[in-house]
């Protein structure tokens, strides 16, 4: 048995080469921020999403979840994608900005902390990330601002390494160093941006805490699953709180062995107007991630050519970019937005393809197999789109 001194040195010293690789990463990163902020001023009304990445293997055993934390606005204030892989005995965490823009069916693009605030909520977030970036998101897990704070409250609180004073109007809650803190206070530090500093400053202090909390789990799932069920204001989407801890702690069990990689979603910033920031992925970086740490989990027939879908709704039934989302995914299909068609009252639905080649057309005929129309839908059309094939839904499509 590992004697409690021995696992002590042992996660000091790899706290100390993660905050040595957290600062190289967030370095550069904000490098990379400064020297294209300048050519993505304006943004351009096109989608830069990464390009078709993979399918998800059929032996598949690593399994992925979406955690966010929950401001008092009702937007996520935090994301990380979680990754654990019992059989390679390996994990991830990649951290996610706020104001990343993704897919939302039926809003166009949004930013993944405004996803909790729209219909679906944990679900919509962990569908639009999973469409972003070609990656599948198997469960999701939203915690309050005051359930973040029970939890650590209730394991005893966390150790992190605090790079700046948290400063609350006039008042120093933490000055810098490695120090242990209850819940409200790592709840400050996580959610704290000191004036002009970037977004990744903050996603290095989530990064701390969310460190900080696993090293304090429990051993066993039998003593985290009822700390995890105690907790109000946190829910789970497709897992259950048994799953959520056996989860949990195997991340917890990769960090013990220094096998738990951390990373941030890359992004480049751009402005979509009315002085808000926002974020768009950097494709090519981007798919250097997934192969390197989700290669297991990317989403079926994402690197199938031509398989990306734009859907136009053309009856004005809300929904209905869900809906047809709902059927596409399964089949195989890269699910890139929707949107409104210019006008309503469309009776047949249509599925469009801009070349007339018989490879075009039976991707066009496995659309409209998936939706349920005939194969008679498919129309050749040119349109001025990255998507490959656009989808405008009639009134003959059943959901």
């Amino acid at each position: 048995m590992t004697q409690p001194g021995t696992r002590t040195a042992r996660r000091a010293a790899q706290r100390r080469r993660r905050r040595a690789r957290q600062v190289r990463l967030i370095g550069s990163i904000l490098g990379v921020l400064v020297l294209l902020a300048g050519s993505f001023a304006v943004y351009l009304a096109k989608d830069d999403r990464t390009p078709p990445l993979g399918s998800a293997a059929e032996s598949r055993t690593q399994s992925t979840l979406l955690l966010q934390v929950r401001g008092a606005d009702g937007e996520a204030v935090a994301n990380a994608l979680l990754a654990h892989d019992p059989d390679t005995q390996t994990g991830a965490v990649v951290l996610i900005p706020p104001q990343v823009l993704v897919p939302v069916p039926g809003s166009g693009s949004v930013t993944l902390g405004r996803t909790l605030t729209t219909a679906g909520s944990a679900s919509t977030s962990r569908n639009a990330l999973s469409d972003l970036v070609g990656v599948v998101v198997d469960s999701g897990w939203v915690l309050t601002l005051p359930a973040l704070t029970a939890l650590i409250d209730d394991l005893g609180g966390v150790t992190v390494d605090v790079d700046v004073d948290v400063v609350q109007g006039q008042t120093v809650l933490l000055n810098p160093g490695e120090r242990r803190v209850e819940g409200e206070g790592a709840v400050a530090f996580l959610t704290y941006l000191a004036p002009g500093e970037q977004e990744q400053s903050r996603l290095a202090r989530v990064q701390e805490v969310l460190d900080g909390l696993l090293n304090v789990l429990p051993a066993t799932p039998g003593e985290l699953e009822p700390v995890l069920a105690a907790l109000d204001g946190s829910s789970t989407t497709a897992a259950t709180t048994a799953e959520l801890a056996a989860f949990l702690l195997g991340l917890a069990a990769d960090d013990d062995r220094d096998q738990l990689q951390y990373d941030v979603l890359p992004v480049v910033p751009i402005d979509p107007g009315e002085g808000v920031t926002a974020f768009r992925i950097d494709a090519d970086r981007v798919r250097g991630l997934v192969d390197r740490l989700f290669a297991d989990s990317v989403s079926p027939g994402a690197r199938e050519p031509g398989t990306r879908v734009l859907v136009l709704n053309g009856v004005g039934t809300p929904g209905l970019g869900e809906a047809v989302r709902r059927k596409l995914v399964p089949a195989g299909f890269v699910f890139v937005g929707s949107r409104n068609a210019p006008s309503f009252g469309v009776a047949a639905t249509q599925i469009l393809i801009p070349p007339a080649t018989p490879d075009a057309q039976a991707l066009g005929e496995r659309v409209a197999t998936a939706l349920g129309v005939p194969s008679t839908s498919v129309a050749t059309q040119e349109f001025g789109t990255v998507a490959d094939i656009v989808v405008l839904v009639g009134a003959d499509f059943v959901p």
